[in-house]
């Protein structure tokens, strides 16, 4: 395995109530020639999607986004709603992909559990704009919640600082948005998508204790996509990298170095 990393252009990709500063504990972790950039899952003007174009539009407003800073292959992260989008980019452009990583990846192929689970839960969530303070100590007065929506040692003070930073950089428009993308009907897994593993080095990864996006929707990922690589899941819920994104760090950073050895396509055990 090669113990230099060759610089590599990194794209993460947010989902619902995402802001950018929610990735900062990674990025600072992550090696600086990577300089990994944010987008955001925003409304910015379009309509709700319908069923029959579902992801496109969020795919073709990547796509344009991503070509203004460079037209060369790049790795995508997707994490929640976020890791759709991804694998949505990848299905459409495998040609501009050189490298898959999903986190907590919401799996619309399966979504029906996640309607009936998640989402009550996530439109409890407006109250947070008024009240951020309050919402932080709800949360982690619940250990419940505490350890699903963060991690059981997350303390006020992170916790307090991830809703801050939703209620400031991300519009109740923009919510609705994201919501409306989870509840598109569910759709057929596209038959392509274990040809594309084979192709594609893709890493999945899970979290243990995530209440919004459980760690079966990686399970039914890895089952149509054979080829990819799957790690054990992470201590921790839905949003642990605001906790500490060190482990995780160190496995995108090994993940990497595989792909660029070579060895990115190699499936898990």
């Amino acid at each position: 395995m090669p113990t230099e990393m060759n610089p590599q252009r990194l794209v993460l990709l947010n989902g619902v109530y995402g802001a950018p500063g929610h990735f900062d504990l990674l990025r600072e972790a992550l090696p600086k020639e990577l300089a990994p950039e944010v987008y955001t899952f925003r409304r910015n003007g379009l309509p709700d999607p319908r069923p029959s174009d579902a992801f496109s539009a969020m795919v073709d407003r990547l796509d344009r986004s991503v070509r203004q800073v460079g037209d060369g292959p790049f790795v995508l992260f997707g994490f929640s709603l976020g890791g759709a989008l991804a694998l949505e980019y990848l299905i459409a452009h495998p040609e501009r992909v050189s490298a898959l990583i999903l986190l907590n990846s919401f799996d619309r192929f399966d979504a029906t559990p996640l309607h009936y689970g998640s989402m009550p839960m996530m439109r409890m969530w407006p109250p947070t704009w008024t009240h951020p303070s309050l919402a932080a100590r709800a949360v982690y007065k619940v250990p419940r919640m505490r350890r699903g929506l963060f991690h059981a040692d997350a303390s006020l003070a992170t916790i307090e600082h991830g809703v801050r930073l939703a209620a400031s950089e991300i519009t109740q428009a923009d919510v609705n948005f994201q919501l409306a993308h989870l509840y598109l009907p569910r759709a057929a897994a596209p038959p392509q998508l274990a040809t594309i593993a084979e192709r594609t080095p893709i890493l999945l990864m899970s979290s243990r204790d995530d209440i919004i996006v459980p760690p079966r929707h990686t399970t039914w990922l890895a089952e149509r996509m054979p080829a990819a690589r799957r790690l054990p899941p992470f201590e921790g819920g839905h949003a642990f990298l605001q906790h500490d994104a060190t482990e995780l760090a160190r496995e995108v950073k090994r993940f990497l170095r595989e792909v660029d050895g070579g060895e990115g396509q190699r499936a898990s055990a």
